[in-house]
């Protein structure tokens, strides 16, 4: 597995990257705050980092579901 990196499309100025390691993964999100840059690094093993994927895929579904509760007007979804 590759490292991953998530760069915003709209220019904010943060990204996420998630590096494989040989225990699991290392999440490391860095960010300006007041001006400074700051990193926050996450080590997870493989349960550690499954888990977080599962709770991740699960707020999304969920946010997804409360955005558009019923199929578009026109049959396409």
């Amino acid at each position: 597995m590759s490292p991953f990196r998530l760069i915003p499309p709209d220019g904010t100025d943060w990204t996420i990257d998630a590096i494989p390691t040989p225990d699991g993964v290392e999440l490391a999100i860095a960010f300006t705050l007041q001006g400074q840059p700051v990193t926050a690094r996450f080590a997870m093993d493989r349960p550690g980092a499954r888990s977080l994927s599962d709770g991740l895929r699960a707020a999304a579904g969920d946010g997804t579901m409360r955005t558009f509760p019923k199929p578009a007007e026109g049959g396409h979804g």
